[in-house]
């Protein structure tokens, strides 16, 4: 393999993706989480107007009770026997996270590796380029001839090694260069938005449960307004301008989860085509270095 044959680095995510053609799958799983979220948010959103119909207290305490049981369940989750759905359940940002732990996790060992294999080739060679010196200097000093020729000829030996050295060296500093920037900025980049996304699913998880609480607090109060839009001149309750205010926390915190998430979906792809491309390019340096290429 030349390195005329392999695709120039890119950047881009969708040039990626159409580089390598696997642009179709991961959109896929994108329009799958963004489905599955809008389906649960749906569903969440839906159970507070049918509950206004019913307004009865077993049909609140029942819708309460399994509300609850999804607040306390474990994220990914599938929906449970009585159809309720889970709104973070999110197994698709879930393997992205995973593959970027996992990728971070192997270039961190591989940058140490490679770090600690370039201090020793410069150590080595700083040692050699020493005896070079000496044997070379000593050698043409020498009054023995054949002591004086075998110095020489030993330092000119040490010399040519630090030469094909210097260039094994400088291939595997190019080489740990790359992998500490990949890691550092790209897969740290990833790793950070998965924090993120994972604060806002707790964030969105806990408006979720505020809003099912004051759900029962209002359908119990014979609140007539639960699930309608409201005009900005209507009277409310305390308890009904709570309501209304959780369910704006409510959906701003879906969006900003949704958004987070579906980043890390595409950062997780991103990720791995720069590695297809980019890290494979700076290995076939060093597997031609090791084939004496």
């Amino acid at each position: 393999m030349s390195g005329s044959d392999l695709p120039a680095p890119v950047a881009n995510v969708n040039e990626l993706s159409n580089s390598l053609g696997k642009n179709t799958l991961e959109v896929d799983k994108k329009q799958s989480f963004i489905d599955r979220m809008d389906v649960a948010v749906t569903a969440f959103l839906q159970n507070a107007k049918s509950n206004v119909a019913l307004r009865t207290p077993q049909a609140v305490e029942s819708n309460f009770r399994i509300f609850r049981q999804w607040s306390a369940e474990k994220i990914g989750k599938p929906s449970d026997g009585e159809g309720q759905v889970h709104v973070t359940s999110q197994p698709e940002v879930d393997e992205a996270a995973d593959e970027v732990k996992a990728m971070y996790s192997y270039f961190s060992e591989i940058e140490e590796l490679v770090l600690r294999h370039s201090q020793q080739l410069k150590a080595l060679n700083e040692t050699e380029a020493g005896l070079a010196l000496f044997f070379q200097q000593k050698g043409y000093q020498e009054k023995i001839e054949e002591i004086s020729a075998m110095s020489i000829d030993i330092g000119k030996t040490f010399s040519e090694n630090v030469k094909q050295r210097s260039a094994q060296l400088n291939t595997m500093e190019q080489f740990g260069e790359f992998i500490q920037t990949f890691k550092n900025k790209a897969i740290q980049d990833s790793m950070d938005t998965s924090k993120r996304q994972e604060t806002s699913r707790i964030e969105f998880d806990a408006f979720a449960h505020k809003l099912s609480l004051l759900q029962r607090s209002v359908s119990l109060s014979g609140s007539t307004v639960l699930g309608k839009d409201l005009p900005p001149s209507l009277d409310l309750t305390p308890v009904e301008k709570e309501f209304e205010h959780a369910k704006g926390q409510f959906i701003t915190s879906k969006t900003k989860y949704q958004n987070l998430s579906t980043a890390m979906i595409d950062k997780a792809v991103l990720l791995e085509m720069k590695r297809d491309v980019d890290y494979r390019l700076h290995l076939e340096k060093v597997w031609r270095l090791n084939h004496g290429e």
